[in-house]
């Protein structure tokens, strides 16, 4: 539920899970966007077949200062920020099925193509050709969302969601998952990078 002073936009997705979800029950997905009035900042929360998503802006701001205060220098920790991040919960709202979400089969897709998550693997290929130090790497690979991981019922997890889009970027999310033995999927419409926050001229 939005917090105190949260403007709330929401929607029940045209398509009935039955049809937008392979072995679907006919339950209707739900989408709500949610405004902080201070900051502009915008979340997401989608309710889905057994599933549901968080996703929150995260400032390119917000994201160089969190990896400078975990051993990142400025370099690594813009290159960082310069890509498209959000903080992502995930849940398994299913009382008796678990579920099993593999980011590396989930799609964003910008009229440029779709793309993948960036997976920790990827980025750990790019921090040792940086010769990142030891403890950033692995301050990064627990600050990011796990790739693969199965929920049990009521299960959940937290963790930064990268994609390689830059900042202010509009784009549609694919989201695929196994229920059981179920494979489902869904696509959330006009998901939005944060971008750098606009500044006065006078500032320095």
């Amino acid at each position: 539920m939005p917090g105190p002073g949260l403007t709330v936009v929401a929607w029940t997705l045209l398509a009935l899970a039955g049809l937008a979800l392979p072995g679907g029950t006919g339950t209707a997905e739900e989408m709500q966007v949610h405004t902080d009035p201070d900051s502009g900042l915008m979340t997401w929360h989608w309710q889905g077949e057994g599933l549901s998503l968080d996703l929150a802006q995260r400032l390119p701001d917000q994201t160089r200062a969190f990896f400078l205060g975990r051993g990142f220098d400025t370099e690594d920790a813009t290159f960082i920020a310069g890509h498209c991040v959000f903080q992502g919960v995930l849940r398994n709202t299913d009382r008796s099925a678990s579920a099993t979400v593999d980011l590396r089969q989930w799609r964003s897709q910008t009229p440029n193509g779709a793309a993948r998550p960036l997976p920790n693997r990827d980025w750990q290929d790019e921090w040792a050709s940086r010769e990142v130090p030891e403890v950033a790497r692995i301050a990064f690979r627990w600050a990011l969302f796990p790739g693969e991981h199965r929920f049990q019922p009521g299960d959940w997890l937290m963790g930064m969601i990268v994609f390689k889009h830059p900042p202010s970027t509009t784009f549609d999310l694919t989201v695929h998952w196994r229920q059981q033995t179920t494979p489902r999927q869904s696509t959330l419409p006009d998901l939005r990078c944060a971008g750098e926050p606009e500044r006065d001229e006078a500032e320095p």
